[in-house]
């Protein structure tokens, strides 16, 4: 900060040494005879000294409160100078100005989310009674396809309900002790028709009667479904019975969750990406009915819940998704 302030007042003190050695040449060509220097040069240094050091406690002060603001630190910036009044005046109204429109652009994007959450939450609706239309019938081939695609049709209503709830993640946030066991069950069982209809054979391999974490329950349920989704989607679209299968392991403090699929896999190259949002990649290009939307959530989720998520593939033999969490006690 001491550079700072010389280099702003170099010009001042540059020109304060010539006009002190114009005024002592001056009176040396009028008195020859008078050849004292030291005295007058030792006053007027001195009273630069003065006047820099008075300078300097006006200055230091200021912009010592701006670096530390500036370094995220709460600190209150008291102007001395007309020059940094004039700058508190101009912050102060362009802070104003930001924070007025900050908030209209904030109840704008609220409002907008109100609607489009209500929308999709009516969107729900004809899927449901197309759901109990379906279960009425009789079942037929035609009948399947459409529920499948009516399942697809639910699942991206969901997705873009989830990214909506994702602005307000504190306040639906649960912290407890959930068994990922049971999760796992209530989430395979729920698509029982899912795995028949893409003769996909799920298996849940874990030794133990509950394997129990410190997580969000419905979280948590929103994140796994999510990659099964996935899973699903890419496992589907292969010829002859697969299998997914759900490894759990205790690693030190931790639990491992790793679902591995006999999907078509992730080309090396899309690998680093596939956590970006609307990212599809090769796939994509196969595979029309790709949003990559599923595995950002995904990723998303895991981060507020403070869990490691991770991915490893190979192009056409599979996928494996570990995510790890940190233990809890079991019951």
């Amino acid at each position: 900060m001491v550079k700072a302030f010389l280099k702003d007042r170099l010009l001042l003190i540059l020109i304060y040494i010539l006009n002190l050695a114009s005024i002592l040449l001056f009176f040396y060509l009028n008195v020859p005879a008078d050849t004292e220097f030291f005295y007058p040069v030792s006053i007027g240094l001195f009273l630069l000294l003065v006047y820099l050091v008075m300078d300097w406690l006006r200055f230091y002060p200021a912009n010592s409160a701006v670096a530390q603001q500036l370094r995220n630190q709460d600190v209150e910036f008291h102007a001395y100078t007309e020059e940094q009044k004039a700058f508190k005046k101009l912050l102060s109204k362009t802070v104003g100005e930001y924070s007025q429109k900050y908030t209209e652009l904030k109840e704008q994007n609220k409002e907008r989310l109100y609607f489009l959450s209500h929308w999709m939450h009516h969107l729900k609706t004809p899927v449901s009674v197309i759901e109990l239309i379906i279960n009425n019938e009789e079942k037929t081939e035609a009948l399947e396809k459409i529920h499948q695609e009516n399942k697809r049709l639910y699942t991206s209503i969901e997705q873009g309900l989830t990214m909506i709830r994702m602005d307000s993640f504190e306040n639906d946030f649960e912290l407890k002790a959930v068994d990922l066991l049971s999760t796992l069950r209530k989430l395979v069982n729920a698509r029982k028709r899912e795995w028949i209809y893409t003769s996909i054979f799920p298996s849940i391999e874990f030794e133990e009667e509950q394997a129990i974490i410190i997580t969000d329950s419905k979280w948590i349920e929103i994140l796994i479904d999510q990659i099964i989704s996935n899973a699903i989607k890419y496992s589907g679209v292969k010829e002859g019975s697969k299998k997914l299968v759900f490894q759990i392991d205790r690693k030190d403090e931790h639990i491992c969750l790793s679902i591995v699929d006999q999907g078509v896999g992730i080309p090396d190259y899309d690998l680093e990406r596939v956590f970006h949002p609307f990212f599809t990649g090769e796939n994509g290009r196969k595979f029309p009915n790709s949003t990559g939307i599923g595995l950002y959530l995904s990723k998303k989720i895991a981060g507020k819940l403070g869990a490691a998520i991770e991915i490893q593939s190979k192009q056409g033999e599979g996928t494996t998704v570990q995510i790890k969490w940190l233990a809890g006690k079991s019951h």
